[in-house]
């Protein structure tokens, strides 16, 4: 039996995105279609690279009123909803990925060919991430498979010390109006 709480040490992940329209095991990947682990190259080609962090976050909507109250007065009735989560992720790598939403390019990169940068205005793409929580022993604490969007948070820095890029994955629970199946989060035994 797994016990998420009880977990002293989560040393480190290892973070993976497999971008819509890649065919993976001659499906084409979208909201519906989420890579398999049967290769597990399904997951790992689209490596993040070596994550020094990441931190979980959310966007709530404060829906607060005050009432009348029993002994006088009036009293705050605290309300909040979560509209959106996101998962920050800082790398040591500046893979393809990092280049391509910095750039604004519209396709990805191909060595060789040239493209214009500063063409998508809305700099993001959407795919399947997941997130692998390791503890010290070297097995996962937990497996997170998201369908959402990635976006740059933070990009090239040239100050003399390497760049260390931080990309925001935000989930998307639904598209085109339906519930999205393969979001997960599981919590292996260890």
């Amino acid at each position: 039996m797994s016990f998420p709480a009880l977990s002293e040490i989560l040393l480190g992940g290892f973070g993976f995105f497999v971008e819509s329209g890649t065919t993976v095991d001659a499906q084409t990947v979208s909201a519906l279609i989420k890579p398999d682990v049967d290769p597990i190259e399904n997951w790992t080609a689209g490596a993040l690279g070596s994550i020094l962090d990441f931190k979980f976050g959310i966007v709530e909507e404060d829906s607060s009123f005050s009432r009348p109250s029993p002994a006088g007065g009036r009293e705050k009735v605290n309300r909040k909803f979560v509209v959106q989560d996101f998962v920050d992720i800082e790398t040591r790598e500046m893979a393809e990925l990092v280049w391509r939403l910095q750039q604004g390019f519209t396709a990805k990169i191909v060595e060789g060919t040239a493209q214009t940068p500063g063409l998508a205005v809305d700099r993001k793409i959407d795919g399947w991430l997941r997130l692998q929580g390791r503890v010290l022993g070297g097995l996962d604490r937990f497996i997170q498979d998201w369908w959402c969007e990635v976006r740059l948070v933070q990009g090239t820095v040239a100050d003399g010390k390497v760049s260390q890029p931080k990309l925001r994955f935000t989930q998307y629970k639904t598209a085109a109006g339906i519930l999205v199946a393969g979001n997960s989060t599981n919590f292996p035994a260890i």
